[in-house]
């Protein structure tokens, strides 16, 4: 039997060396290949994107609205304090600035307008003519009248406020203010709208003096047709009819020429002519007839509309004259 000698020992031991590797690398293989079994596959890089892409989502139920909390519903009307009260005011002229320097203008050109057809127009076309006219005007007082509605109802709840009066819900009361006005005015007969105001009352004068020249105007209530309430006015009102305008000046007894009206009493005057009058003594009594007022020349202002009134009237006076002789001439032949 033969003996393996110690070289051959040496020289087997690292083959079994490298079966016990091999062994223990078999069985790791085998126990990575089960990891790898056991674990799930590793997707590409395209093929993640797309899965998210494709990843069904979760229906979520919509919210009851009635269950939502309403961010404001913590928040409570607080009513407008003293601090406050300055912007009400602030927004009531505004309102005055838009009546006063935007609206009120537009009444002069009616006016205007007015009078050149009262003067050239004739006949039903003429009355026609007219009426559209007298429509405008009625329009533009209206107007004015709503911008005051917006105006005084703003002023109402400023004083309200300076008083020391709690005024909550601001806007409501405001729009509600407005319109009350609104239905109030609304509710006035044509009357009760147009015959005491102003412009409307300077606007038939001027139909007025070219349809009657030299007569004086009835109260221009008298020449809007009455309507169902106007038997509820006051009995006590008294009705001032228009007077005849006087385009002369009381001293000059001429035409009235870049003419100054007194801030004091209202009489006008022609410049030169009044100059001369209180050149000597500044201050001295109004040459008006029947007029006490004393004034002076810082009193007295110029007024373009009234310089525009008496050139018409000279103007119309002068045709009628013209009218006159020629009628006069036809006469004769």
């Amino acid at each position: 039997m033969r003996i393996a000698t110690s070289s051959r020992r040496i020289r087997r031991q690292p083959t079994e060396d490298i079966e016990e590797a091999v062994s223990s690398q078999a069985h790791a293989d085998e126990e990575v290949e089960e990891e790898q079994e056991e674990a799930p596959p590793r997707p590409a890089k395209g093929a993640k994107k797309e899965k998210k892409r494709t990843l069904p989502t979760e229906e979520v139920e919509e919210a009851d609205p009635q269950e939502e909390d309403d961010p404001l519903a913590d928040f409570v009307d607080q009513p407008v304090d003293r601090q406050q009260s300055t912007r009400i005011a602030g927004l009531a002229k505004d309102w005055a600035q838009a009546r006063t320097g935007i609206h009120v203008p537009a009444y002069l050109p009616v006016k205007d307008i007015a009078s050149y057809v009262a003067e050239f127009a004739d006949g039903e076309k003429g009355e026609k003519n007219l009426a559209d006219v007298d429509k405008m005007m009625r329009s533009l007082v209206d107007t004015e009248n709503e911008l005051r509605m917006h105006e005084q109802t703003l002023d109402d709840l400023y004083q309200q406020v300076t008083r020391g009066e709690p005024v909550p819900e601001v806007i409501l009361r405001y729009e509600e203010g407005v319109q009350k006005k609104k239905l109030d005015y609304q509710a006035k007969t044509s009357r009760q709208k147009y015959a005491k105001h102003e412009e409307y009352s300077n606007f038939r004068q001027a139909i007025y003096e070219v349809q009657h020249p030299e007569e004086a105007m009835p109260p221009v209530m008298d020449l809007i047709p009455p309507e169902d309430g106007d038997d509820s006015d006051d009995d006590d009102d008294i009705q001032v009819g228009g007077v005849t305008q006087d385009y002369k000046c009381p001293l000059t007894l001429t035409m009235l020429v870049d003419p100054l009206t007194s801030n004091v009493c209202g009489h006008s005057f022609a410049a030169d002519a009044i100059r001369e009058y209180l050149h000597d003594k500044p201050r001295q009594t109004c040459p008006n007839a029947g007029c006490n007022q004393m004034i002076t020349l810082g009193d007295l202002k110029p007024n373009k509309a009234l310089a525009k009134k008496a050139r018409e009237a000279d103007r119309r006076q002068r045709m009628r004259e013209e009218e006159d002789e020629s009628d006069d001439d036809n006469v004769i032949e």
